[in-house]
């Protein structure tokens, strides 16, 4: 950590529980004061169908581990990125690859196979997973497993913070959409160039990753 960061540099967690927590930590070793405030919560849905034992599975959010359902096994297992890779395999999936925070790549990277393929998520994602994968001559559909909900209200003081930190382009959204109010004091620091694109009225960082560690590393560089 730099000196360029004082030690009370208060930044806005806006992931939903429980990730909020871990993230909150990592943040308070990085030197912050978090403050969690999630942008939108998590309903799990009852699921609309069985998934065969065969199937390989797709996740492109924790939430979607979390609220799969299912009991982990040997079967294949694909997540979008590493924090989902490591939830699914704390649920006890053994065959897990990650495609590094990029759907594009997730879709290159499944290996032929005529068993199904089940794309477990919420009701809103991003991508054309599927769509993508039944063009390849896949048998691919999509679980919805849990449904978002957008805060609508400013979840806390804005003027009492100096950076926010965002995890996906809902999250983003959301936050532009919120009442406006003054950002210029703000630093948001986002896990991905998407994340940052409709952000406006505030300073910028991007991770040259999309995990976490990249993140808070890219508080740590000077200014550009």
């Amino acid at each position: 950590m730099t000196d360029a960061l004082p030690l009370t540099t208060k930044i806005w967690v806006t992931r939903t529980e429980p990730a909020a927590t871990l993230s909150a930590e990592a943040w308070t070793k990085a030197g912050f004061y978090p403050i969690v405030a999630p942008l939108l919560s998590v309903e799990k849905l009852d699921s609309k169908s069985i998934i065969p034992d065969d199937a390989t599975l797709i996740f492109t959010s924790a939430n979607g581990v979390r609220h799969c359902g299912l009991i982990g096994d040997d079967r294949q297992v694909y997540c979008v990125g590493d924090a989902t890779a490591l939830m699914a395999k704390a649920l006890g999936f053994t065959s897990v690859t990650s495609a590094d925070g990029d759907w594009k790549k997730l879709t290159n990277i499944i290996a032929k196979t005529s068993d199904p393929i089940v794309h477990i998520s919420g009701s809103i994602v991003r991508g054309q997973i599927v769509d993508t994968l039944r063009a390849q001559g896949f048998d691919a559909r999509r679980e919805i497993v849990y449904q978002t909900r957008a805060v609508t209200s400013w979840p806390m003081d804005v003027n009492q913070i100096d950076a926010v930190a965002l995890y996906s382009p809902m999250a983003a959204d959301i936050l532009m959409a919120l009442p406006p109010r003054y950002l210029g004091h703000l630093t948001a620091y986002c896990l991905s160039e998407n994340i940052a694109a409709p952000l406006s009225g505030m300073t910028i960082r991007i991770a040259h990753a999309p995990n976490e560690r990249a993140l808070i590393a890219c508080s740590e560089t000077p200014e550009p």
